[in-house]
């Protein structure tokens, strides 16, 4: 009979409360293998209630607290004879089991990787901080100058300390030069072909090792170089390695390349102007492969350049600087603009580096653009106008000044130098300065002539439009002097340049302008000198028959060409003559260079070619000679006379250095022997003795 109502809601608020209660021991019950699989077989039950509690008397009873059992039987058959009163968020027994299980297996999980976790990070903390205590007790230390000029040499001292109280093995010095950096030597010496790395070995507690690297340092100016320093070792009784890092700064502080601008500080607008620079290496070692860039200013017209530029007009390359040694580049061009304008000219010299172009050292030259002064011009108004010229040659200069501006000059002085050099550059003899001639002679001093007012009244004051003339003639000397083979490709350079002492109404002085440079070749002097023979210089005949020459009877004579070249290499020589009516070519010649002697038996040329003829042949060298022998007969027309033997001999060549074509002209041969001392007084014809 069923229970009253009453007694039912009773029995679901019993329920419930214990329901809440089984929360708060849930961990306790998923901790029982007993209790899931006894929940499990209630929850798959499908008896009666009453039946199921007569089963479970008969059960053997689990291990479990009575209470337990009891509040999980009746939460079972609340949920199952009660569904409408179960509460929403309860779940059935089976999950809330398996719930309960998954918190406490990841609870576990966490908790052991929280207590694994705790102890890395201390054990980590205190190995570090073990082996920090180490290393900090081994020591490196590089040392070297703080700055050392660009291209100069550099020692690095890297100092090693073992201050731990066990040994150090295996160890070694390994660093990373910078760009820049050419090793050169160390010691000791390095442990690999890189020349990067040093085996120090083992180094005993309180011991020490010392290296010191020696090399060259390139860079730019106020650049910073850094060297990179690892020490590599193992301690002992340790099976591991450490390491130990150091950085070396060193700065380039200035260069071994000095670069010294000649930019004029006035510079005349649209005139060719020289722009000289020099490039001095003041370090004790030569320099290799210098480069010098040139930024030119704006409107600059490059003209020409001595030595020419290797690339462009702006780049030279510069084989080698020798030490302490300078070299000097000349560049000439012409600038426009408004009088005032300033230009600026840019120099840079460095080499090449492993990345790019490294500047070592660099310069600037300022000039202004002026409304001219004064103007000054040298001319040679010679048919050459003064390119090349000749041996005994004179040259007549003109030297022209003129005010261009609207100011007054005073204190005007003028000067010329004459600077004769040959192909070492050295100082030669080529004019007769001595011996000049003009209006105005002027004061020689040196090389150099200089007018002054004195000389001139009117370079006192010279009014703004005013200028005048100073002629001058000077003289080649008659030859060479030929003593080495440096003498060779002489050269007149003619500077003129005029300086005011001051300006009136402006302030500054000595105010100069340079007339543009005349460079004049001198030509070598080629020569040729024709000769006939009956007896050597030995007095052995060379010719036959007899002398004086017979009528009737015929004599042979021997006939040379000899040639000489002093001072320029001269190519394409020919020297041809003609041999007279009745003069008559033998066939027997030689010489001593060039090609055999040729006889033309229908225009009756006789011609000797060469095709090179150096500098120094007849004074450092012997001169070059060509014989050949000819054959006369006189008649009765002919007694009493001197015969003719050979017409009128030419050379013709060509000067390489001056690109001059040269002709030399000489004197005919007669039977008048004039050179022969045996046979002179013995040309005119005779007649035949008798019986001959």
């Amino acid at each position: 009979m069923p229970k009253p109502k009453a007694e039912e809601n009773e029995k679901a608020k019993k329920i419930t409360v214990r329901k809440q209660k089984l929360k708060a021991e849930d961990e306790e019950i998923i901790d029982k293998p007993e209790i899931e699989a006894k929940e499990k077989e209630i929850v798959d039950s499908n008896e009666m209630p009453e039946k199921l509690t007569e089963d479970s008397e008969e059960q053997p009873e689990p291990e479990l607290k009575p209470r337990r059992v009891k509040i999980l039987r009746e939460e079972v058959l609340d949920a199952i004879y009660n569904p409408e009163d179960s509460d929403p968020k309860s779940q059935d027994v089976k999950k809330i089991v398996k719930k309960a299980k998954k918190r406490s297996r990841l609870f576990v999980v966490l908790a052991v990787l929280f207590l694994l976790a705790l102890a890395s990070a201390a054990g980590f903390f205190v190995f570090s901080r073990k082996n920090n205590q180490f290393n900090e007790r081994i020591t490196i230390l590089p040392s070297a100058p703080t700055s050392v000029a660009a291209g100069g040499e550099v020692t690095i001292s890297i100092a090693i300390k073992n201050n731990e109280k066990i040994a150090i093995k295996n160890t070694e010095l390994t660093f990373t030069p910078p760009d820049g950096f050419t090793f050169k030597s160390s010691s000791p010496a390095p442990s690999n072909e890189f020349n990067n790395a040093w085996q120090v070995g083992t180094l005993n507690k309180g011991a020490g090792a010392t290296i010191s690297i020696v090399g060259s340092l390139v860079g730019d100016q106020d650049q910073d170089k850094v060297f990179h320093f690892i020490l590599g070792y193992r301690p002992a009784n340790f099976n591991y390695d450490f390491q130990k890092n150091a950085d070396l700064k060193i700065r380039i502080s200035s260069s071994v390349i000095k670069i010294t601008p000649e930019v004029p500080l006035r510079i005349n607008p649209g005139a060719p102007t020289d722009f000289p620079v020099t490039i001095e290496n003041t370090g004790a070692d030569p320099l290799e492969g210098v480069k010098l860039i040139v930024d030119y200013p704006e409107n600059f017209s490059f003209s020409k350049a001595n030595p020419k530029p290797s690339e462009g007009e702006d780049i030279w390359q510069l084989a080698s600087i020798p030490a302490n040694g300078k070299v000097k580049i000349i560049i000439s061009g012409s600038i426009t603009g408004a009088p005032g304008d300033t230009k600026e000219f840019k120099f840079r010299a460095g080499k090449e580096g492993l990345k790019e172009f490294e500047v070592q050292a660099q310069a600037s030259g300022i000039g202004s653009l002026v409304k001219v002064g004064m103007s000054l011009t040298a001319v040679i108004t010679n048919p050459s106008k003064g390119v090349y010229a000749d041996w005994g040659e004179t040259l007549n200069y003109m030297l022209t000044y003129k005010n261009e501006s609207d100011s007054e000059m005073r204190d005007v002085v003028i000067a010329a130098e004459f600077m004769q050099k040959n192909f070492a550059s050295q100082d030669v003899s080529i004019l007769d300065l001595d011996n000049r001639s003009a209006a105005v002679a002027g004061k020689l001093d040196g090389r150099t002539i200089t007018w002054i007012k004195a000389d001139i009244p009117g370079l006192a004051k010279v009014k703004a439009g005013e200028g005048g003339d100073i002629l001058l003639r000077l003289a080649l000397k008659s030859g060479p002097e030929i003593k080495t083979q440096d003498d060779r490709n002489l050269v007149i350079t003619t500077n003129a340049r005029i300086t005011v002492g001051s300006i009136a109404d402006v302030e500054g002085k000595n105010f100069e302008t340079q007339a543009p440079s005349l460079q004049t070749k001198v030509t070598t002097k080629l020569n040729v000198e024709p000769e006939a023979r009956f007896y050597s210089e030995e007095q052995i005949p060379v010719g036959t028959g007899p002398i004086p020459p017979q009528v009737g009877k015929t004599t042979t004579y021997q006939l040379s060409w000899t040639l000489t070249n002093p001072t320029n290499e001269v190519t394409q020589v020919v020297i041809i003559s003609t041999l007279p009516d009745g003069v008559i070519w033998t066939g027997k010649q030689s010489v001593t260079a060039g090609q055999a002697v040729n006889y033309n038996s229908e225009t009756r040329e006789v011609t000797w070619r060469i095709n090179r003829v150096p500098p120094g042949t007849g004074s450092l060298f012997a001169s070059l000679e060509a014989k050949f022998e000819v054959s006369i007969t006189p008649t009765l027309a002919d007694l009493g006379k001197i015969i003719l033997l050979l017409n009128q001999t030419v050379a013709t060549a060509r000067d390489e250095f001056t690109t001059q074509d040269l002709r030399v002209e000489k004197a005919i041969l007669t039977t008048d022997l004039t050179n022969d001392v045996a046979a002179q007084g013995k040309g005119l014809v005779v007649e035949a003795a008798p019986g001959t």
